[in-house]
């Protein structure tokens, strides 16, 4: 059902050696942090060899320094070198990549068009795509996923196309990253598709995936692992900084300290925290109530609950508070199923599954 997206494929030339490789790194490339996750593969089986995380501290005080924003594009040198970094004391060997690209780079949407053959699918997607990205035809690659299949009051076969378009400087700017850092690129990927593989591809009920970031957070709508709908805000952990650094009169990196150690259960002296950063998790809850309600109009299923993931979904309490506000049951996410890892990895787990969902899903997505 899922149609090959065509300019994620191989980027390298030596496809030989690809398919001959023992393990591939799934690298994740945020807003203010970078993370690896080396797995391998044999027979049915996929194994965590190896993780790195790198996260960037300037952006706090800089908010211009974060390595990308919706709207400031990901710098090639830094990036590139923050990369090396993260794999000299990752200290793997592996030089095969599969990288995610952020949603909020991507132009996504919906398209209804009557149930047709993949050829006669990607033709009707090529003649109506100019009409839902405000881009050159020239300037953007263009895919597309098939989504779903309805009938019509008029009991018309009907199909839901998930549009892709990504501009073409992004797709250019990551393979030089990968260049730079002296890996082999195999293949680029959404960050919502690596998510939904990693986390939900069991799931038959719809539910909402929040990928809380640093700068901004990103909301999915899966099923049975394929992207129902996706929105994003310019909302995330760092406006959550700001406004505890700007109340209390002091650093946003004492401030970003704060947050982590308490949370939103903080008490006593330190019970203000919460009420500083609630006001700005609101505003993400309210878009991801508007994509719930957009989702249960268009496609007549209700959502079944709703997952946190990303750095944001470690703050203490934060889970509980998405669900009272969405009455939602809240799930926890585990990239780790049908995944091995080594047994030193379990006091650290929790933190891991919030923050290594996307390497694992687009390294899965080589395997597979």
């Amino acid at each position: 059902m899922l149609n090959p997206l065509q300019f994620f494929k191989d980027f390298a030339q030596d496809i030989g050696n690809f398919m001959n490789a023992r393990s591939v790194l799934g690298v994740d490339i945020g807003t203010s942090s970078i993370k690896v996750a080396e797995v391998s593969h044999k027979g049915d089986a996929l194994s965590l060899l190896n993780y790195g995380l790198l996260e960037t501290g300037e952006y706090l005080n800089q908010p211009n320094r974060a390595l990308q924003t919706s709207s400031l594009k990901v710098s090639v040198k830094e990036t590139a070198a923050l990369l090396r970094e993260v794999l000299g004391e990752m200290g793997s060997k592996s030089r095969l990549a599969v990288g995610s690209i952020p949603s909020f780079t991507a132009f996504e949407t919906l398209i209804d068009m009557p149930r047709l053959t993949p050829q006669e699918t990607a033709k009707a997607v090529e003649f109506q795509a100019p009409q839902y990205i405000p881009l050159p035809v020239g300037e953007v690659a263009v895919d597309w996923l098939k989504v779903d299949e309805f009938e019509t009051e008029s009991r018309e076969a009907y199909q839901r196309i998930f549009l892709i378009g990504i501009p073409k400087d992004i797709l250019e700017r990551y393979k030089a990253i990968f260049r730079e850092a002296g890996l082999k690129l195999a293949a680029l990927e959404l960050d919502g598709l690596a998510l939904a593989r990693s986390l939900l591809v069991r799931e038959a009920e719809p539910t909402l995936l929040v990928d809380l970031g640093a700068a901004s957070s990103s909301i999915f709508v899966v099923q049975k692992g394929l992207p129902l709908y996706a929105s994003q805000t310019d909302y995330g952990g760092i406006h959550l900084t700001q406004a505890i650094a700007r109340s209390l009169g002091i650093t946003n990196a004492r401030a970003d300290e704060l947050k982590r150690r308490k949370g939103l259960i903080a008490s006593g002296a330190d019970s203000e925290l919460s009420t500083l950063t609630l006001p700005f998790l609101d505003v993400i809850i309210q878009e991801v109530e508007h994509t719930k309600d957009t989702v249960e109009r268009r496609y007549g299923r209700k959502v079944g609950r709703v997952m946190l993931t990303g750095a944001g979904a470690n703050l203490l309490g934060v889970g509980k508070y998405f669900g009272s506000q969405l009455d939602l049951p809240v799930a926890k996410p585990n990239p780790f199923l049908g995944v091995s890892y080594p047994v030193a990895l379990e006091p650290v787990l929790i933190q891991l599954s919030n923050e290594l969902p996307v390497a694992l899903g687009v390294a899965e997505k080589y395997f597979s």
